[in-house]
């Protein structure tokens, strides 16, 4: 790890640095450097039959897409980092074994897509956070029933309960023309990052080709200062990817190869006094993979299939001790998921259809995270098919059905969660080869034009999963299916070059969720404790029988989250431009309320005159209470500002840019998991170039 404390650093040298370039440069636009949304991507443009992922008319005012203009204007860290800016999203640390996450309206149950590789949940963020921002196109966020079409909504590690509430799409690059772009960016902590991409477009008249590829290394320490209970931050990370994907496009075929690969290490945060959680545990090491096939086929102007075979795969060493001087203990989380996925779209002039079918296996032979030493493998067969309509008034109707099931080949009971379950390894809720209920998806949705400028759409949605046998109710408890109900309805205008706003109302409702309230044991005194509620017992306090382990007791509950998005874009000029919106719960119900924030704000923006760009974010975040029982402990409560001055030149034939920035320039140490700080204050230096 290097050694490079940018945190001594003044910032005017920082700002300084802009004009010792200009003394040397001739100065020009980064338009070449700046790599736009291109219309030849045919599987991103939002209604083309190739795109994988197309959404329907109804879902625009609640799905986002961050494309590469913006993600260079932002200079995030990292993908969590880059969806922080994103409307309604709270970008989560995680401590001990929760990793990084998102909250997106409030929910965290979401699922992970690049190039159509499906990542499992449990090692989604491991391999998220190593992918280098260089090599993104475009993120994608689809939320709720939007999303039916996307892939299993019920799906590995825990198809019991809710469903998932949405996906997360990431689309790497390809190569418009031969391009390359390389970055090199020192921070404060110690930090370096480094990335070149380039790209090479092959092929003639009837086929045409290309090759693209990236190599990233990132190195930071994290920093040295302690929290108020002593424990360092335990924030370092070192990792090297690389990337490599090609495809060809011939007689009605869109073909894509990918390999990903990335080798590193990384620190677990610690807790502060009102969280849990010191001892400095880290993975070392860590190495995750993609590998994907995925494609299109056009057989007439009509109709389109497309395809996908997909591979992730996750090994890692991890390592834990009580205290940070340890004796230190190892555990091995090896992670393997296999998709296909298979489509076919047919236009129809006015009716659009959609049918669909995914296949995901999930194995995990050392188990996974709180599961460690329990054999996790699972495998979910799931089916849909769309209807749109646009009649001649301009309205436009949708509706879809998806149905997905899951079979565990080696597995737990699903509504144990945050702690090993009683018995470890020869815990009596194992089950192996047991076929779970159905759950089926619904949604409806419709768009109208208003006129223009304005749009009015609306959306329903809803999942139900048949409650599961075996499991031991809470007294007074009658279980019922677990469901989820959605809806929306918003307004969206484009009234010019300056201001296009929308208004969205959403409602999501939970009901009969489950979880675990207590436990059924014989103590050592013989009596029957009923549904205790609290930890397991420690084994002294026990009076058990050979093979005899605590007995779970359930009980379910409703959540509730409602609320309203205001947002707006638009451009000053041909280098000016912004984006706002505010995320507003008007009604939280009791279970929603410590976990969900009531404001959440966005703010980012980009001003070019001459050589120069500059560039900014705020995020405002209320705050909220979490999980902690500490009634002096909260989470969110800050606003953050991040700044960047970049200014264009020449090197030789080719533009570049040097710029200084600055992330949560008011040193904000807020927390988005109980405990677990920001690193507060970031500078840095960052030089980019295109070739």
């Amino acid at each position: 790890m290097k050694h490079l404390r940018l945190k001594a650093l003044p910032v005017s040298i920082l700002l300084a640095l802009p004009a010792l370039v200009v003394a040397q440069t001739e100065a020009t636009t980064l338009k070449a450097v700046t790599v736009s949304d291109a219309p030849y991507r045919a599987d991103l443009s939002p209604q083309s039959p190739r795109n994988a992922y197309r959404t329907t008319e109804s879902s625009s005012n609640h799905v986002q897409v961050i494309g590469r203009e913006e993600i260079e204007q932002l200079r995030p860290k990292d993908v969590f980092d880059l969806l922080n800016s994103a409307t309604g999203v709270v970008a989560t640390q995680g401590s001990r074994k929760g990793f990084s996450g998102l909250m997106v309206r409030g929910d965290s149950n979401f699922r992970w897509i690049i190039d159509g590789t499906m990542l499992q949940p449990t090692m989604a963020s491991r391999i998220v956070k190593s992918l280098p921002v260089m090599a993104i196109e475009e993120v994608k966020v689809v939320r709720g029933g939007s999303a039916l079409t996307l892939g299993p909504l019920t799906g590995s590690a825990s198809p019991g309960g809710a469903p998932v509430d949405g996906f997360v799409v990431i689309r790497t690059r390809k190569p418009a023309k031969d391009e390359g772009q390389a970055r090199l960016a020192v921070e404060s902590f110690d930090t370096v990052q480094g990335d070149v991409w380039v790209g090479k477009r092959l092929g003639n008249d009837t086929t045409k080709g290309y090759i693209a590829g990236v190599v990233s290394r990132s190195d930071t320490e994290g920093p040295n200062d302690k929290l108020d209970n002593g424990a360092a931050y335990n924030q370092g990370r070192e990792n090297t990817a690389g990337l490599i994907k090609g495809g060809f496009e011939t007689a009605g075929w869109l073909v894509d190869l990918l390999a990903r690969q990335d080798d590193g290490s990384f620190e677990i945060p610690n807790a502060n006094s009102h969280g849990t959680g010191q001892g400095s545990w880290y993975m070392k090491p860590s190495r995750t993979s993609i590998y994907s096939v995925t494609g299109s086929k056009a057989w007439t102007g009509q109709h389109t299939t497309l395809f996908g075979l997909t591979r992730a795969e996750s090994k890692q060493t991890f390592f834990t001790a009580n205290t940070a001087a340890g004796p230190y203990s190892s555990v091995q989380n090896d992670n393997l998921l296999t998709h296909f996925y298979l489509r076919h779209n047919a236009d129809l002039g006015a009716t659009k259809v959609a049918v669909g079918l995914d296949r995901v296996h999930w194995d995990a032979p050392n188990g996974q995270q709180y599961y460690e030493g329990i054999h996790r493998e699972e495998k979910t067969n799931g089916w849909f098919a769309q209807v749109e309509h646009k009649l001649a008034n301009g309205i436009a109707l949708d509706g879809s059905y998806r149905r997905d099931r899951v079979h565990v080949v080696h597995g737990l009971d699903y509504y144990i969660g945050g702690a090993q379950p009683p018995g470890g390894v020869n815990s009596p809720l194992r089950y192996q080869n047991r076929t779970l209920p159905s759950a089926s998806f619904l949604s409806m949705g419709a768009a109208y034009d208003l006129s223009k400028a304005w749009k009015l759409a609306a959306r329903y949605s809803q999942g139900q999963q048949p409650v599961q046998g075996g499991l031991n109710p809470a007294p007074g408890v009658k279980f019922g299916d677990d469901e989820q109900k959605k809806w929306e309805l918003g307004v969206e205008g484009k009234l010019g070059a300056l201001f296009n706003p929308s208004v969205n109302f959403f409602q999501r409702k939970v009901i009969n969720e489950k979880s675990v309230v207590g436990y059924t044991y014989k103590a050592t005194n013989n009596s029957t404790q009923t549904c205790r509620a609290g930890a397991v017992p420690a084994t002294g306090a026990l009076s058990l029988g050979a093979g005899q382990t605590p007995l779970p007791c359930y009980g379910q509950a409703d959540t509730q989250r409602a609320g309203i998005e205001l947002a707006t874009f638009g451009n000053f000029s041909e280098r000016s431009s912004y984006r706002a919106s505010l995320t507003h719960f008007t009604s939280l119900s009791n279970s929603a309320k410590g976990t969900t924030p009531e404001n959440i704000l966005d703010v980012s923006y980009s001003h070019g005159w001459g050589a120069y760009t500059l560039t900014g974010a705020v995020k405002h975040v209320a705050s909220y209470k979490g999980s902690t029982t500490d009634t002096t402990a909260w989470l969110g409560g800050y606003t953050r500002i991040d700044l960047g001055l970049g200014y264009d030149f020449k090197m030789g034939k080719n533009a570049a840019r040097v710029s200084v920035y600055g992330r949560n320039l008011t040193d904000k140490r807020y927390e988005t998991s109980n405990g677990v700080q920001d690193v507060g204050r970031t500078l840095g230096v960052e030089f980019t170039t295109a070739f």
